[in-house]
């Protein structure tokens, strides 16, 4: 009898040790990066830009550069429903399907239908890198929200200009924390 006791119980703590082993040796998958953004000025000649960087799992990272006010490094923790909304605006087919030549086309066509002259000096560039499952995609344009303003023919500017407007307002996210080094 208590040689089975004790094979029970040899077995019982042979089973408890290799289950808190796995528990320490497994590891949560690093979160996946979903997009990064950076937002630079012709007019401005500095290498300190605005830039996010969002993962999904909900972390953002945020910098404003030392010429905007709120200068300098904020963490974000997004709410599931907030990472889903940024999520379901990267994997638009209008986002997905950006091609800078056809959108090119597309404002020169318009600009040929209209009597307006327009002009702007120096040029902002937003810069997306969007990573979806199996896949990145770069979009680079210049004077995003005014386009999205002048054409709302083209979609495309339209959604890239909501995506580039939630992460302009991360610095008012309720759990925008500023990093002390």
């Amino acid at each position: 009898m208590s040689k089975g006791f004790c094979s029970c119980r040899a077995w019982l703590k042979a089973i408890a040790t290799t289950l808190f082993l796995l528990s320490t040796t497994v590891q949560a998958a690093p979160p996946e990066l979903m997009l990064s953004y950076e937002l630079t000025h012709d007019m401005v000649r500095m290498p300190d830009t605005f830039s996010v960087t969002v993962y999904d799992d909900g972390l953002a990272l945020v910098h404003y550069p030392e010429y905007m006010d709120k200068a300098g490094d904020y963490t974000v923790e997004l709410s599931p429903s907030e990472v889903q909304r940024i999520r379901l605006l990267l994997e638009h087919p209008l986002v997905q399907g950006f091609n800078s030549g056809q959108s090119k086309a597309k404002k020169k066509d318009l600009d040929s239908q209209s009597q307006e002259l327009f002009a702007i000096s120096d040029d902002s560039w937003s810069n997306f890198e969007v990573h979806t499952p199996g896949a990145k995609k770069s979009i680079r344009w210049a004077n995003l929200s005014v386009d999205a303003g002048r054409y709302p023919e083209i979609g495309v500017f339209r959604k890239l200009a909501e995506v580039e407007a939630e992460l302009l307002q991360l610095d008012q996210h309720p759990t925008a924390t500023a990093v002390v080094e």
